[in-house]
């Protein structure tokens, strides 16, 4: 298993995840047009450092991804890590992939000197409904409501 910060070849490797996961079933959106906006969002975030995605791989395969973010936060006086995105195939799930990635945002976050960091879980995944946050010790908030709002 390796884990490494992500490179500009990856948006193949990453569609492979998205499709496979089901994204795509749930977006209409033309794989030319992905692969085109997920370069872009690679080259921003090699760029930057407020950021990180990380890829997890097994014999040149991209099995999974992270990304992750860091915030400055005024109230707290230390920036938080955010998990906007936790991806991996199918077929390597349960070997370890997920909880490394996880595992190294933890420890990025803490370098950073972050005072804590989180994710959202959509309850109909597969990742809730198995409890894999809650086995690697997160904890779920119940003081707390997630709200979005959709920019077009």
């Amino acid at each position: 298993m390796i884990i490494r910060e992500i490179r500009d070849t990856d948006a193949p490797g990453l569609h492979e995840v998205l499709v496979d996961i089901g994204w795509f079933k749930m977006k209409n959106v033309e794989e030319e047009i992905y692969l085109k906006s997920v370069k872009e969002m690679i080259r921003w975030s090699i760029e930057r450092d407020d950021h990180l995605i990380l890829i997890s791989e097994e014999g040149g395969e991209l099995t999974g991804y992270t990304s992750v973010h860091f915030l400055p936060y005024l109230f707290m006086g230390k920036p938080e890590g955010y998990v906007g995105e936790l991806f991996v195939k199918t077929v390597w799930r349960g070997k370890g992939f997920g909880s490394e990635l996880l595992r190294r945002a933890i420890n990025e976050a803490r370098e950073r000197g972050c005072c804590r960091i989180r994710l959202i879980n959509i309850r109909d995944r597969e990742s809730y409904r198995r409890g894999f946050y809650a086995k690697q010790g997160w904890q779920e908030r119940t003081d707390a409501a997630d709200f979005m709002m959709k920019l077009d």
